[in-house]
């Protein structure tokens, strides 16, 4: 290079910072003035996002020589023996090195126009012009420019296969040819990508957008680019996958030496291709082969040359303000000489904000991306599994099970994905519509409208797939079915992505609170995106080998529409039908203000923190065949007992501020009567009669309904996995519901509760409540009939526990009780029914109602008549 294109290679530095700033400015929407702000804080960021993103370019850029490295190891074992058949191999090698090729061509093309958008749409020139610089120096400027926007990346890629062929090889022929087609490729590939992309970037320019005609185009163009490059992904994978097995299908191939001639004279890829081949061995081939591979690559070179005058010339055209000046005034000119006709048509505002929201974000590439990838990845997972699969799926629990959960697995990403996009398209005209009259509610409705059709869509499509297969109606019962639980990973985003990065104060404007904890923002959607996901992937799962699709259908189908109306019902009150009829909560002291919303995300959380136990003891599977039983059970157990203790004296006292607006901890333990430790005597005959009052009614109901087996000694036995049982651990594993559900129920629900309702109403509530969630036993295996005689005494001795702490103002002395009957009770439950009848009988009466009553009566006469109020 002389001394003046060094110059302008330097130069070159600024122009691709401007593009990295214009790329993100395009595509920040809401947060350009935020973005602007972070630049001016840290004037090395847009440089370090520079540099960033050439080094994943290389990166990935360089992965793609794995498929030319294995090419050339098996094409030379095939060569170094004598008895192999050049032609075949000649087939095989012309192809796959032309994959390899297509690939380079095809990452340079997909990368590259995501980045230099910007730079093909002329704008940044313009003050370039203002310099003492030539036009040809312009142009040159342009491609320097977009060679800092790849050079660490193209040289990587330039390199990598060359390298490899000076490691693995000592043959000079190959190697320069190697270097020299390396290059030639990266040549034509650069050129495509300035002419492409100036094509595109014509398309997705902001001032020429002037009808639907311009944005169905821009559309379809982002639409037929986006399947395109997964199409030839997919091929690249097919490509992978056939490589081994290409040259045996080539021996089978008649007059095979034929069609090498026709692919060493198509130019491009199979001619260099084709080159590299017969370098690899020279003296296997015939002349033959040589000369049409010599003459592809002439007129390779050919194709190279005029391509490159191609690509100058747009690049004259970009670097050019006056010509696109001129062309828009000519197009003026003709547009006045036509009659002009004004028509206006009346919109709904709802319909006036989704065609907004549509033309705006049809104008920028990774805007559109939001509407087109949602569409196209599930159909990329289903492809991916059915070929990985053989073509087919097996049986229906099986096979469609684990596709049915990497579909439902992606949902959470969509819903990220949509939401976070179309909710960053207000910026730009957020000064106008505050001016205009426009209902926050009606703004919110278009906003769920195109959300919720695209996620719909994304998670239908894929079922085409299996439009004849024999369980099609089954997929599509399930995928029904799960269809509430999808609208309700959208819902959760899009309203927790309200509350924690905006109040709506009655404008639809995001107005960001604690902008300094946004990644804690970001962590605690995630996770409550996927901690759903999760939840419901493995009850689902549990519901389908327990009883079945019917079983499954309607258990889930309750859950999920249960759910997502809760959600609407959020919704509704954030976007109230009149503006200013309510007033603005943030969502603890809106959970607070609304207890039994409350409750339900407590109890949501809890069943979630008794499922993580179980899942971060997977990676410690294979170490617990090699433990004994006591050692796993206490593994178990403090597992456990940490996850409750994390979630009740951290996350619920700090994170969500139940029960109510407290400061400390030692106020949230004295706000639920946990501190000071008040322990008399009346305290102490409760604890001590209650549980006993329950052991005698179960013993008495136990003999005359069924076979009682009383056994105080097994409570002293050693724990044992065969025959199963817990002996003496007992008394420490029953600590985790003898002290976390009373925390729960009794303590954080009843205040929490109490902070509305009466001490009866709030009673009832949570005593019903604490006999349903004993339902979450299904999810560890524990039969229906069971469980659901559990709920039912758990909902009778709930009345008691929580009387027992309305009346003597303690946590402490429920706890004990619970504690005792779920440790020392244990001998006076080993009972055998013959018929459920007496199963239902003992369950309701000798567990719950007779032992609640009683107790009840004894805690109001040891107490007195005192108002339990607070």
């Amino acid at each position: 290079m002389s001394r003046k294109e060094i110059s302008l290679y330097k130069l070159a530095k600024y122009t691709n910072l401007e593009i990295v700033l214009e790329a993100q400015l395009q595509s920040t929407g809401a947060n350009q003035s935020r973005l602007m702000e972070k630049f001016k804080k840290n004037k090395n960021s847009v440089k370090q996002q520079a540099i960033a993103l050439k080094v994943v370019y290389a990166f990935i850029f360089s992965m793609i020589t794995i498929l030319p490295l294995m090419t050339f190891l098996n094409i030379k074992n095939q060569l170094a023996s004598v008895l192999s058949q050049p032609d075949p191999i000649m087939f095989s090698g012309t192809i796959l090195f032309g994959i390899f090729f297509v690939m380079q061509f095809v990452y340079v093309i997909l990368f590259g126009m995501l980045s230099i958008g910007a730079l093909m749409s002329g704008e940044i020139f313009k003050w370039f012009e203002t310099l003492p610089i030539s036009r040809r120096s312009l142009r040159k400027l342009g491609f320097y420019t977009l060679l800092r926007n790849f050079d660490i990346a193209l040289i990587v890629m330039a390199l990598s296969f060359p390298i490899l062929m000076i490691i693995l090889s000592q043959n000079i022929l190959l190697i320069i040819s190697s270097f020299v087609l390396s290059f030639a490729n990266i040549i034509f590939t650069f050129s495509i990508l300035v002419i492409i992309s100036a094509k595109i970037s014509k398309i997705f320019r902001v001032h020429e957008i002037k009808s639907k005609k311009a944005t169905a185009i821009r559309v379809l163009t982002m639409l037929g680019y986006a399947i395109g490059a997964f199409s030839i992904g997919f091929l690249m994978q097919l490509a992978f996958g056939a490589a081994n097995s290409l040259i045996s299908i080539a021996i089978g191939i008649d007059d095979v030496n034929f069609y090498n001639y026709i692919l060493n004279l198509i130019p491009y890829p199979f001619a260099p291709s084709s080159l590299i081949t017969l370098c690899i061995y020279p003296e296997r081939f015939s002349i033959l082969y040589w000369i049409t591979s010599i003459i592809g690559n002439v007129l390779f070179g050919a194709c190279i040359y005029l391509v490159y005058k191609k690509a100058l010339k747009t690049m004259r055209l970009v670097t050019s303000s006056k010509y696109v000046e001129i062309s828009s005034f000519k197009t003026k000119e003709e547009e006045l000489r036509k009659e002009i006709k004004v028509e206006i048509k009346k919109n709904t505002p709802i319909v006036a904000c989704i065609k907004k929201d549509l033309s705006t974000a049809t104008r920028d590439i990774q805007t559109l991306m939001f509407i087109i990838m949602p569409l196209l990845l599930p159909f990329i997972i289903v492809i991916t599994m059915i070929s990985a699969s053989g073509g087919s799926f097996g049986t229906f629990q099986e096979d469609f099970l684990w596709l049915w959960g990497f579909l439902i697995f992606y949902q959470p990403i969509i819903s990220m994905m949509i939401t976070s996009g179309f909710l960053n398209l207000e910026d730009t005209g957020a000064a106008i519509l505050a001016s205009l009259p426009l209902h926050p509610r009606e703004q919110a409705k278009a906003k769920l409208i195109l959300l919720i059709s695209i996620q719909t869509a994304s998670f239908f499509l894929p079922l085409i797939v299996f439009a004849f297969n024999p369980f099609f109606i089954t997929f599509l019962v399930i995928f029904l079915v799960w269809y509430p639980i999808v609208l309700t990973f959208l819902l959760n985003m899009f309203y927790m992505k309200i509350r924690l990065f905006g109040r709506m104060k009655y404008k639809f404007v995001l107005e960001e609170v604690n902008p300094e904890k946004k990644i804690v923002k970001w962590i605690l959607m995630i996770f409550s995106e996927f901690g759903i996901c999760f939840f419901y992937l493995i009850f689902g799962g549990i519901m389908l080998l327990m009883f079945g699709i019917t079983g499954m259908i309607i258990v889930l189908s309750i859950i999920g529409l249960s759910l997502f109306s809760i959600y609407l019902l959020a919704l509704h009150h954030i976007f109230p039908k009149k503006i200013g009829k309510r007033r603005m909560l943030s969502i603890r002291e809106n959970l607070r203000k609304r207890p039994l919303l409350g409750t339900s995300v407590l109890l949501l959380l809890y069943a979630l923190f008794l499922l993580l136990p179980n899942i971060a003891q997977l990676p410690l599977i294979f170490i617990y065949t090699h433990l004994q039983f006591i050692y796993i059970l206490f593994i178990d157990f403090s597992l456990k007992f940490f996850f409750m203790a994390l979630l009740f004296l951290l996350i619920v006292p700090k994170s969500l501020k139940f029960p109510t607006l407290v400061l400390n901890l030692k106020e949230y333990l004295h706000k639920i009567k946990l501190i000071p430790l008040k322990f008399n005597w009346k305290h102490l005959i409760i604890a001590i009669c209650c549980p006993l009052i329950i052991y005698a009614s179960s013993y008495i109901f136990g003999i005359f309904l069924g076979k009682l087996t009383f056994n105080p000694l097994s409570l002293f036995e050693q724990p044992s996995l065969y025959p199963p049982r817990l002996g003496w651990f007992i008394f420490i594993i029953m600590l985790i519901p003898g002290i976390w559900e009373e925390f729960s129920f009794r303590g954080v629900l009843m205040e929490l509760n109490l902070n509305k309702y009466s001490p009866k109403i709030t009673l009832i509530i949570t005593s019903i409540l604490f006999g349903l969630f004993h339902y979450v036993n299904l999810l560890v295996g524990q039969s229906l009939i069971i469980t659901v005689n559990q709920s039912i005494y758990a909902a009778a001795l709930g009345f008691l526990l929580g009387y027992i702490y309305l009346k003597t103002k303690s946590l402490l002395v429920p706890m004990i009780v619970h504690y005792l009957i779920d440790s020392v009770g244990q001998i006076f439950y080993q009972i055998w029914f013959d018929n459920l009848i007496n199963f239902f009988i003992y369950g309701i009466f000798g567990l719950g109602v007779v032992p609640a009553i009683l107790g009840m009566l004894l805690v109001k006469i040891i107490t007195g008549n005192k108002s339990h109020k607070k």
